[in-house]
């Protein structure tokens, strides 16, 4: 537009540099003021995300990108402009949805720096002048942190994502949230009734009688239920004839430590390092990824955590290592064929795994394996690991467990040829559904065919745990998956008996674990095994899961 073209012009590159350090310095203090205000209300792990705020406005190579922009003679509004928008840009072209939102971390970096070039003073607090449904087009961690968290029965967004930061904050409030409603901004108006159902994802404007009473209803039996619950927190996970399941947490954030714990999970069955990679503009060192695996091994004193290696490339890509383009990444350069093809960066990560494993048991879990020849590799790199931090007498945990993904369909045919090679198997279902059938999860077109139930999918997971089983194997279902209860029961019925999953899933989970024996979930199994239509299955399922209510 032509408010831009006068943007661009700028006075004189002196005059720039001197407003941008301004800005900085002034963005810095305020992300430290939101940062203490966040960790006094929540905590510590909520208040990290201005830490890497700090950490992005303290970056070097984001203030060079401006700088170089200033000595060309662009405006300072209009290089922070150009340049958080480039990496807006990266982020947001990614698949992974974690790494996607980062993209919000930027512009929420980027609109306060602006806000402060232009000089607008501090952004008012979001008062509320009572208890309300808080309806905007995005949320930013930024205004998570300044709302006023006892006025907020609930937020609507337009855009964003459901792992965003400012959703993650919003959980660890109990405040439901729920994002991506197109079009919520203009039909919602101040003052209406609203009720928001984050669980079933709908939002109720102007809700008639009925509505209303159902919901009164559903908050009287949800209280009771938040209650019983509460009681399964600390209950060992099994069925109704004792036989023993382990849950543990997926988590990616170090705030994911404080949730998974107050669910009860029993450890980590999955740590996506790629996180902290995300966040920054160079590769962590051995140092700052030990220190951060340290804190996670701590939180969950003593219970197993298992971490996966670097899982980029492709539809993951990192700000500062660029991928290939490719016609169809997930089919391409991705996940541990890119960190096999940068030995460095690939060693340097198992170095700080294996420091770590020195602070309580740690698993080590290698992503999208296809064959031996990949496993050979990742041992190889493991020993190369093992002898330089030997070298430097660094301490290190000589026997770590280590496994592999069984997300892709070769290794699963393979299984039993792999089996011998590692301690466990981890079961990637997100992957191995999308790659056996062919339909990528995230594309409306296909995902009806993208179905946990298929036939398939239940043949596989069935031949990989007795495979695991046959050669006295772990095996750890990780995947979206075993949170809804028609595919856990099959899964128990499998004979899986370890799962990792989101940690808001393991109390409910807990509590229908203890509706089933063991004997029902096997007939379940048994059953749907020899049916060849994915309908016929989930009816199936459905029925033994409405008994198994009616019993308990």
């Amino acid at each position: 537009g032509h408010a831009d073209i006068l943007d661009e012009e700028a006075a004189c590159p002196e005059e720039e540099h001197r407003r941008l350090d301004a800005t900085l310095e002034k963005t810095r203090i305020q992300t430290l003021f939101l940062e203490k205000r966040v960790a006094e209300r929540l905590s510590e792990d909520d208040a990290a995300i201005f830490h890497t705020h700090l950490m992005i406005l303290e970056d070097r190579s984001f203030l060079d990108k401006i700088r170089r922009y200033l000595d060309q003679g662009v405006s300072a509004s209009h290089a922070v402009k150009r340049v958080v928008g480039e990496y807006i840009e990266a982020f947001g072209r990614m698949d992974d949805p974690y790494l996607r939102e980062r993209a919000a971390d930027m512009e929420d970096i980027g609109r306060r720096l602006l806000g402060n070039l232009a000089g607008q003073e501090n952004h008012v607090l979001l008062q509320l002048k009572s208890p309300g449904i808080l309806v905007a087009r995005e949320i930013l961690p930024s205004d998570m942190a300044c709302l006023d968290h006892e006025q907020v029965r609930g937020i609507v967004t337009e855009v964003g994502e459901r792992n965003s930061h400012a959703v993650i904050m919003a959980k660890s409030l109990g405040i439901p949230a729920l994002v991506g409603v197109r079009g919520v901004t203009r039909l919602a108006v101040s003052d209406k009734n609203a009720i928001l159902d984050a669980n079933s994802g709908c939002f109720y404007l102007n809700p008639t009688v009925r509505i209303i009473e159902e919901y009164r209803r559903l908050e009287e039996d949800c209280g009771r239920e938040l209650h019983r619950l509460d009681e399964f927190r600390d209950l060992p996970a099994e069925t109704r004839d004792g036989v023993r399941i382990i849950l543990r947490a997926n988590v990616g954030l170090v705030s994911d430590i404080d949730v998974a714990t107050r669910n009860g999970a029993e450890g980590v069955g999955l740590y996506r390092t790629e996180f902290p990679y995300m966040a920054r503009s160079d590769f962590p060192d051995r140092e700052d990824q030990y220190q951060l695996y340290r804190k996670v091994v701590e939180g969950f004193a003593g219970h197993p955590v298992t971490i996966r290696t670097l899982d980029i490339g492709g539809d993951k890509a990192l700000p500062y290592f660029t991928p290939p383009k490719e016609d169809n990444p997930f089919m391409g350069w991705r996940s541990v064929r890119v960190s096999l093809d940068n030995r460095d960066i690939f060693r340097t990560q198992i170095e700080a795994i294996l420091m770590a494993a020195t602070h309580g048991p740690v698993k080590i879990l290698f992503p999208m394996i296809s064959g031996l020849e990949e496993i050979d590799a990742c041992k190889k790199v493991m020993e190369e690991a093992r002898q330089s931090l030997r070298r430097e007498g660094v301490p290190f945990a000589e026997t770590v467990p280590f496994g592999v993904m069984i997300e892709v369909p070769a290794a699963a045919r393979i299984a039993s040829m792999l089996a011998p090679e590692v301690d466990f198997f981890a079961l990637g279902t997100n992957d191995l559904i999308q790659y056996l059938l062919a339909a990528d999860r995230n594309n409306p077109l296909v995902n009806r065919y993208y179905d946990p139930l298929h036939p398939a999918v239940l043949q596989v997971l069935n031949e990989v745990t007795r495979v695991a089983k046959r050669f006295g194997k772990g095996v750890c279902l990780c995947g979206e998956m075993a949170s809804d209860p028609l595919n856990f029961l099959v899964l128990v019925g499998l004979g899986i008996r370890e799962f990792s999953m989101p940690s808001p899933f393991i109390p409910r989970t807990k509590a229908f674990l203890r509706d089933f024996s063991s004997l029902t979930a096997r007939k379940a199994a048994r059953e749907v095994l020899v049916m060849g239509e994915t309908a016929k299955i989930r009816s199936h399922l459905i029925k033994m899961v409405k008994e198994i209510e009616n019993i308990a």
